[in-house]
């Protein structure tokens, strides 16, 4: 089957890590994929999903690893992947996490089918590749658990009980993957990967969310804490808390409060006492993110929006003219043009 879906060529950011310890060129890779010598050095380069399969698995062969998904995965580094796997990581609670990943993933990929279902006390996520042949898709497929089993496992802060199960034939025997990902792994199941683990994970705090807040038994224990009586503190935390809820799409008061541990009424008369408001806060918390990203990256206008928790992006188009008088694109062609680019 031809997957003619596109893929961000960021998703092979560890090949070359991984293929120099095979004395594997990377650019015969590419070119029997019939990519250019230099396409994974290119900012946004995409290309087909086919064409990514067939790299994967011509680079397996060659390395004499049937399970080099695994090793592949083991290399990945969320934050190459750009906003889908900040988003896979950058969440209060693993639902969270999983949600901001799946409502990201269109920045990485397309036709993907993404879910998290909840049935007698276990969470399965499921991650389909639509269009995709299971055999042809197998060193992906692998390499995509692997890398969300190990994300879980961080998330969590210990080693999850976990069940694999992937949609194709075992390329190696089974003791093979269960040695590598310390989990039960089954094969030839579904049209996708399903990995499944207790849900009383779903709803604990992520371990590497960026915003720890001390629980205090009471307001008065709360008032004494550093970041409620700095305003500079309180403002960088409710920076972080904005940075992961827009992933996820979930940017607002009540839901800020709620990370905090404080009603929204409190966290409004605190903000009032600094001079400024939830909503003044927002607003320039994505002013200045939205004049980074213009700026300094190649990101689509699509993906800056979704960034910043925008719905569509004629919202985030619409709140940036109101900020600069000029769309994002006028903005961003100034900003090249003053760096001389």
């Amino acid at each position: 089957m031809w997957d003619r879906s596109p893929v961000k060529l960021s998703l092979l950011h560890m090949v070359p890590a991984v293929a120099a310890k095979s004395d594997i060129l990377v650019p015969d890779l590419l070119g029997r994929a019939g990519l250019a010598a230099d396409a994974l050095s290119m900012r946004g380069a995409v290309a087909t999903r086919s064409q990514i399969c067939t790299l994967l698995n011509i680079f397996a062969r060659r390395s004499g690893e049937a399970t080099l998904g695994l090793d592949l995965a083991a290399a990945a580094d969320p934050l190459q992947l750009g906003l889908s796997g900040q988003a896979l990581i950058g969440g209060r609670t693993i639902r969270e996490c999983l949600a901001a990943h799946a409502r990201q993933m269109p920045t990485l990929q397309g036709g993907v089918e993404l879910s998290l279902a909840v049935s007698e006390g276990r969470a399965y996520w499921r991650h389909s590749l639509l269009n995709s042949d299971a055999l042809h898709a197998s060193v992906l497929n692998e390499g995509i658990a692997a890398f969300v089993v190990s994300a879980l496992r961080s998330l969590a802060g210990t080693s999850l009980d976990l069940h694999i199960a992937l949609p194709h034939r075992a390329r190696a025997p089974i003791r093979s993957y269960e040695d590598k990902l310390a989990a039960d792994v089954s094969f030839g199941a579904g049209a996708g990967i399903t990995i499944s683990f207790s849900a009383t994970w779903l709803d604990q705090p992520s371990h590497l969310f960026a915003t720890t807040i001390p629980e205090a038994a009471d307001q008065s224990a709360f008032d004494t804490l550093p970041m409620w009586q700095d305003d500079r503190q309180l403002e960088a935390a409710l920076a972080r808390i904005f940075a992961s809820a827009a992933l996820v799409g979930a940017l607002s008061l009540v839901d800020a409060a709620r990370s905090l541990g404080i009603s929204p009424r409190s966290l409004q008369r605190r903000l009032a006492s600094c001079g400024t408001s939830f909503e003044e806060q927002t607003e320039v918390w994505r002013r200045n993110l939205a004049q980074q990203f213009l700026a300094a990256s190649g990101m689509e206008i699509g993906a800056i929006a979704r960034a910043l928790g925008y719905s569509d992006p004629s919202h985030f188009i619409r709140a940036f003219r109101r900020w600069h008088g000029v769309t994002p694109l006028a903005y961003r062609r100034s900003a090249l043009a003053r760096n001389g680019n």
